[in-house]
This record gives C-alpha cells, structure tokens and sequence, in this order.
C-alpha cells in the first residue's frame, strides 16, 4: 500500500530516548558547574596575590621612608614605632608636604606614617598596619600590614609576637636601620 507507515524490526531504534539526553545534559551540566567553580577559585585567588603585592609594595614604601630619614630610625626608641590604630583624619603639624617645609626627624618620622597609613587603609580591604622595633634584633624595624581577606578559607596564623588583628590577613616585613 502506498503511503502506509512501514514497521521496523523488533530491536532497531530510530534515535535516542529521552533519558538519554537527560543524562548527556547532566553530564555536561556537572562538567560545566565544575568550570564555573574552578573559575570562581581562580578569581579569588587572583584577588588575595593581587592584595599581598599591593602590601609589599607599600611596605617597601614605608621602608624608604625610613631609610631616607636615617637619624629617626636609628634612634633608641624610634618615632617610626608605632601600632595597629588607624591614622588620625588631620595631618600631623607641621606639614612635611612641601620642598620648602623644614621638618626635623621626628616630625618627618610622624608625616611619613600618618601618610603610610592612610595609603594602607586606602589601597587594601580594610588596611591597618603598625611598625615594631626589636631591640634583640640589633635596630630591625618590622612592619606589618593586615587586610580583610574573605578569599581565604584556612588563613595560616601569623606569628603571635605580630599581634596582627583577628581575622586579618597580615604580612611582616623587616627593615635593617642605618646606625648613625
């Protein structure tokens, strides 16, 4: 008979099934959440190197300051010592802005780190940083700065005599002073 539907054999099939392309898309959706997640793991992780550089590179910062202001750091009981509170709203008086400003040590030593201070909390997620001075370690100055960083889920405490803040992520950074 023209136009009647032909029948095939009894085992052959004519394409796939349903539950075969429902689990094609769920191997290929789990596949593909895999990719969203190691993508998310990346930016965060990308964002904390990106933070920890960003700390060096105002550590060095502070610790040219201090190598160019060699009288105040080698003091006994440097001006450059200071802790984890942030910077004062107002600049420190005088002002050690200006080529024509004339600030003695101390007074350089207080600008520099209203200064520093401001750039830390200005440049990382909530930014703090001190500077301690350890007799035992022959004039060092160590600075820290500590930063939120909600990227890491295991933070390695940093060394307790640090006294970073709870919850922060801290880096320590030594700075040999020149002795008069």
């Amino acid at each position: 008979m023209p136009g009647a539907f032909t029948r095939r054999p009894g085992g052959a099939q004519a394409g796939f099934s349903m539950i075969e392309a429902l689990a094609a898309l769920l191997v290929l959706s789990l596949g593909l959440l895999a990719l969203a997640g190691f993508q998310i793991r990346v930016l965060t992780d990308s964002v904390g190197a990106s933070n920890q550089n960003i700390a060096m590179q105002l550590a060095g910062d502070m610790a040219d300051r201090i190598r160019a202001n060699p009288v105040a750091g080698a003091s006994t009981v440097s001006p450059y010592v200071a802790d984890w509170s942030p910077a004062d709203e107002d600049e420190p008086k005088p002002s050690c802005v200006s080529a024509a400003a004339s600030c003695n040590a101390a007074e350089l030593a207080a600008h520099d780190l209203w200064s520093w201070k401001h750039a830390v909390a200005a440049a990382l997620p909530g930014g703090l940083a001190d500077v301690q001075g350890r007799a035992a370690a022959g004039g060092m100055l160590f600075m820290h700065i500590a930063w939120d960083e909600p990227a890491v889920l295991n933070p390695i405490a940093p060394a307790p005599g640090w006294q970073c803040p709870t919850g922060k992520a801290c880096l320590e950074v030594s700075v040999a002073v020149p002795q008069p």
